[in-house]
């Protein structure tokens, strides 16, 4: 079975560069989503089943650490790689307390995306 990702970003270059950067690893083996922010990523993981989740944490309203909580609370099993230019040590450990799996450093690059889908079991290395 295809894995279904979810690309959530409040920039449409952004989600368009992750979409693309999957299609490229992935080709046809996956089913790809892709929500406008925080809000609409929380009804699309409630409305459907999604296995990995590609996360930007600074955007309006519903934050990706909001988002992070809320998963947690609602216990949503979906994987969660953070993708963001707030690379500061305590983002970091703050995403991984709320259980984010992984996390990358935008601007996002082919190789380090492979590697954490790969160590996820989603992409060959």
């Amino acid at each position: 079975m295809s894995p279904t990702i979810l690309v959530v970003d409040d920039s449409k270059s952004s989600r368009k560069v992750n979409l693309a950067l999957l299609r490229e690893l992935l080709g046809e083996q996956a089913s790809c989503l892709e929500a406008n922010g925080g809000e609409q990523a929380l009804q699309i993981l409630s409305e459907q089943a999604v296995d990995v989740v590609l996360l930007d944490l600074t955007m309006p309203g519903v934050s990706g650490f909001d988002v992070l909580s809320e998963m947690r609370k609602r216990e949503l099993t979906a994987r969660v790689i953070v993708i963001s230019a707030d690379i500061q040590r305590v983002a970091k450990e703050r995403v991984a307390s709320l259980g984010a799996s992984g996390f990358i450093e935008k601007p996002i690059r082919m190789e380090p995306l492979r590697a954490m889908l790969a160590q996820l079991g989603i992409a060959h290395g």
